[in-house]
């Protein structure tokens, strides 16, 4: 098998393992969202399912990237935890749109600034196909 096939079933089998036992500390904890007028949810829905999501594709992306063929990684993981991290947090205690969107500039310019990550294109989304570095 595949390293990308490998990896999936990996990160799959752990979030769905792992998901039982955040609900079930979610609901011990009172831990909900509560559902708003502008929320999709209609009723209270546990929070913190992304910290097994966050797990599974951190240890899958650890355990199956070659850090030799792909020295960037290091930065995208950088990234991910802020965004986790900022997640979490609003999870646990909302935060207002700026300081997530300051966060979510932050994660961005890591991977502008150290992984050298750019768009090169749209693919003809807006019409625009090539775009100058």
């Amino acid at each position: 098998m595949s390293d990308p096939i490998l990896a999936f079933i990996t990160a799959f089998t752990l979030v769905y393992f792992a998901i039982p036992s955040i609900i079930n500390v979610a609901r011990k904890k009172h831990l909900f969202d509560e559902p708003k007028a502008r929320g999709a949810h209609t009723e209270r829905v546990p929070t913190l399912g992304g910290i097994a999501i966050f797990a599974g594709v951190l240890f899958s992306v650890v355990m199956w990237t070659p850090f030799q063929a792909f020295s960037e990684l290091q930065y995208i993981l950088c990234a991910f935890i802020i965004l986790f991290l900022i997640g979490v947090k609003d999870d646990l205690d909302p935060i207002s749109p700026w300081k997530k969107l300051i966060g979510q500039i932050i994660a961005a310019s890591i991977l502008i600034f150290k992984a050298n990550i750019v768009f090169t294109g749209l693919h003809g989304v807006f019409g625009i196909e090539n775009l100058p570095y």
